[in-house]
């Protein structure tokens, strides 16, 4: 029995035959029944009546684009969301945030952004700073960016509930605060002590809240981390009560106590709030919380988005939450939660981020790493792998395990760690165009094999590889001391972008000593990709190497603009066609003729192209106008 964080009640019904997609859209209680207590039934029990369920009778890839018709497209994200992340609970002053910064520039380890958590606030006051920890914000902020890095704090709903402080006492005056359902204000335990929540069902109480953020804006604060959203709760009055309760009922004080240490864990763990506190809707309405619970994180990150939007409107937000509901792709971009630092996990997390994937939700991620026990180095080497590959690519572990830094551990984990670190930025070219594809409906970044090629039934089984964008499919390796795996290829012949080998699809072992990550390219396909920096400087770039395995005819649009703004839609962008053709006398190359305003560099074109008959090579000088050339 796991509790998650978010409620994605997307699913998919598959087989060669038949494909069937169901979305139950319900803010309350519902249950899933998957064949448990009769094999071949599916069982939906709804509390409540007012719910929508959705069904979709026709292929995967058009369920997920009829999901974006439903729920709304994804947010178009800065540049250096793709770039790498390095966060811990905590980096818990102004010294160890540069200290840290600094390593990453002097062992020329490329990373974007760095986190604030929970320790950058005053007795963990939301929208506060702790003077002492972090005097100068602003300034600690400068010197960062000075050095390329961008800042996301963390921001949680507990406001606590102590007169003086002006979030509680506006909240007060303003009746923005969840209730009992006697009215009486509701309070429960959280980092700051006893706190209330915001009641983010209402939309005067997320205008009233996304007016904060601003605070943390004028700082320079980047990037902004919604967490405990679902809400979290660490007691209330009455869980406290019944756990003393359990206390004082102990007959034997001997070995009662250990099995009661348990219990009470377990009741702290899945106690039920549900009944507890109420939620008030725009047309005055309550709703007990349950009743709406799915959407509380929601309708946080909704306020945290508007907020941010309103106070800065030039700039495209960073905007991440822990708690979820479909559509939080419109607001917000999704990690897993907290994991623990097992070989297990790894594996959990490779397929989770497809089911998440399947639900809409394009941009995802992982702590990489683990979060909670400390991770070894073998560990953190296998799951940067795989993170170089997610669309949010972030590092995060909790407060008394092993540091997670890229130099943590020894050198040859730093220098594996690095080279995984520089393979993701060389994939940015890539990678943005494929966000861009996902912005405008077309499909998510991440897919199951088993959505690309429904009617193979062995890609049904291989849910511990997945599909990045049109042209890679990757194979991370998941267990300890593992030399290699077994990958399953569909559909014909691979490109393997390691020993740059044409491999036959079908069931094959791949060696994968620790310096290696199984990732293939997919026939007719192009791979764009550029030379590694430090950080994200625009959503532009330099020479580019564009790597074909071409047996008929490839193509790719090439995504580019200023990375930051919203000047894209005004027609500031570059969308460039590159196109090979495989004419069986040659290579076919064209570069049609640039779509956008948006004026790229001045740079050099390198084709890498495979085929039945070997390799091709080719430069070319880009052109706004395009161009053509024949490779014989």
């Amino acid at each position: 029995k796991k509790k998650l964080y978010s409620t994605l009640p997307i699913f998919y019904i598959s087989s060669p035959e038949r494909q069937i997609g169901f979305f139950l859209d319900h803010p309350g209680y519902s249950r899933f029944d998957v064949g448990f207590e009769i094999r071949d039934r599916l069982k939906i029990d709804v509390e409540g009546s007012g719910f929508d369920l959705f069904m979709f009778f026709e292929k995967p890839e058009e369920i997920l684009r009829d999901i974006f018709k439903l729920t709304g497209n994804p947010m178009f994200l800065p540049i250096w969301s793709l770039g790498y992340h390095q966060s811990r609970w905590s980096y818990a002053d102004e010294k160890t945030v540069l200290d840290i910064a600094k390593e990453f520039r002097d062992r020329k380890i490329p990373c974007d952004a760095i986190y604030l958590d929970i320790d950058y606030m005053d007795e963990f006051m939301v929208f506060t700073w702790n003077s002492d920890r972090f005097p100068e914000p602003s300034s600690m902020i400068d010197e960062l960016s000075s050095m390329g890095m961008k800042v996301v704090a963390i921001v949680d709903p507990g406001v606590k509930a102590v007169d003086g402080y002006d979030v509680f006492e506006e909240g007060i005056k303003n009746d923005s605060f969840c209730k009992r359902e006697d009215g009486r204000l509701f309070r429960a335990a959280v980092w700051p002590g006893e706190s209330s929540f915001p009641d983010f069902l209402n939309a005067a109480t997320r205008s009233w809240w996304g007016e904060y953020y601003d605070r943390l804006l004028k700082n320079g604060i980047a990037g902004f981390w919604n967490d405990m959203n679902e809400p979290a709760i660490f007691y209330t009055p009455e869980s406290l009560k019944e756990l003393r309760l359990m206390s004082s009922e102990l007959e034997d004080r001997g070995i009662e106590t250990e099995f009661l240490f348990g219990r009470i864990m377990s009741k702290k763990k899945y106690y039920d709030y549900g009944n507890d506190f109420t939620q008030r809707d725009d047309r005055g309405i309550v709703h007990l919380h349950r009743e709406v619970r799915n959407i509380y994180g929601f309708n946080m990150a909704r306020a945290a988005y508007e907020g941010i939007r309103r106070y800065d409107p030039g700039r495209r937000p960073f905007n991440i939450t822990r708690s979820s509901y479909p559509g939080i792709q419109r607001y917000a971009i999704l990690w897993t939660g907290d994991n623990d630092s097992q070989w297990e996990h790894l594996l959990s997390e490779i397929r989770l981020v497809q089911s998440i994937s399947l639900a809409g939700v394009s941009f995802t991620g992982c702590d990489v790493g683990g979060f909670g026990g400390d991770c070894s180095g073998e560990l953190l080497v296998r799951w940067t792998q795989f993170g170089a590959f997610l669309p949010f690519f972030r590092n995060h572990s909790a407060i008394g395990t092993r540091r997670q830094e890229p130099w943590a551990f020894d050198e040859e984990v730093e220098r594996l760690v690095k080279k995984a670190i520089d393979l993701r930025y060389s994939l940015l070219p890539y990678l943005y165009s494929i966000h861009k594809q996902s912005v405008d409906g077309e499909t998510t970044m991440i897919r199951p094999l088993s959505i690309v090629w429904p009617q193979d039934r062995e890609t049904y089984y291989a849910d511990d590889q997945f599909m990045l964008g049109p042209a890679i499919m990757v194979a991370p390796v998941y267990q300890r001391n593992s030399e290699g795996r077994h990958v399953y290829l569909p559909e014909g012949e691979w490109l393997d972008l390691n020993s740059k080998s044409v491999i036959e699809g079908g069931h094959i072992w791949v060696n994968a000593p620790l310096n290696t990550v199984p990732h293939f390219q997919r026939r007719d396909t192009l791979l764009v990709t550029t030379a590694s920096t430090q950080y994200t400087e625009s959503g532009s770039w330099g020479d580019l190497h564009i790597t074909g395995f071409v047996e008929e005819r490839a193509e790719f649009d090439l995504y580019e603009d200023d990375g930051f703004t919203y000047a894209y839609k005004t027609g500031e962008y570059s969308i460039k066609k590159l196109v090979v053709t495989n004419t069986h006398h040659g290579i076919k190359i064209e570069i049609r003729p640039q779509k956008g305003t948006f004026m790229c560099k001045e740079r050099v074109l390198s084709f890498e192209i495979y085929n039945e008959s070997g390799l091709y090579e080719a430069e070319i000088r880009d052109s706004h106008a395009g161009c053509d050339i024949l490779v014989e």
